[in-house]
């Protein structure tokens, strides 16, 4: 039997209930997290786990990503109902969903910053997260730009150095040997810019 028969209609619900706030919510597993293993689901399994009742050229676009649940939930929320669902449309999206969730991994840091309870290390990684957060939000309107004059390089280029400033953030966590805090803002927010090169590199014809 075809596992898209088996989805279960909690799945569904959780796709279309969570999404009532003006913010992306969801955050991976912790063990997606801890391990910071992103590795893709083979074959039909990405489709296995998808909500069935979302627009076919959506479902075809994010079960072509790498991680299809994450192009899911950062993109159903925010989509224009009446706006084409193409693969330019799916990255500007993409594009906001890592902006905002970079201001909350922002919020974040200095929350946890000021906690008096905390290492003292943990300040400074967290200062280091910071500065690289400050760094990809003020690149959006670089790929903005690119994107409206279709400059394929350019955009390929700042979402990979986008994908090296989160891992900058957590390499600081790791060189002093404490657990990292924003760990699973971290983990989310690659899978983001993974699926926002994937469709930049594969799906768009600049």
């Amino acid at each position: 039997m075809d596992m898209k028969h088996l989805i279960p209609i909690f799945v569904i619900f959780f796709f279309f209930m969570s999404t009532t706030s003006a913010s992306v919510a969801l955050a991976p597993s912790s063990s997606d997290t801890q391990s910071f293993s992103f590795s893709k689901l083979e074959g039909d399994q990405t489709f296995s786990i998808l909500p069935t009742d979302v627009d076919p050229k959506l479902q075809k676009i994010c079960g072509e990503t790498d991680y299809p649940i994450e192009c899911l939930t950062t993109t159903v929320p925010f989509l224009d109902e009446n706006g084409a669902i193409i693969p330019v449309s799916i990255l500007k999206v993409e594009i906001d969903a890592i902006h905002n969730k970079t201001k909350e991994a922002i919020d974040k840091a200095y929350e946890f910053s000021m906690n008096p309870s905390t290492s003292r290390l943990l300040p400074l990684c967290l200062k280091t997260c910071i500065n690289n957060y400050n760094a990809i939000v003020e690149s959006k309107q670089r790929i903005v730009d690119a994107i409206s004059i279709g400059d394929a390089n350019e955009l390929s280029m700042e979402l990979s150095h986008n994908m090296e400033h989160v891992f900058a953030c957590e390499d600081e966590f790791k060189e002093a040997k404490i657990k990292s805090p924003i760990a699973e803002l971290n983990s989310l927010l690659v899978k983001i810019i993974t699926n926002s090169l994937t469709i930049c590199v594969d799906m768009i014809k600049f």
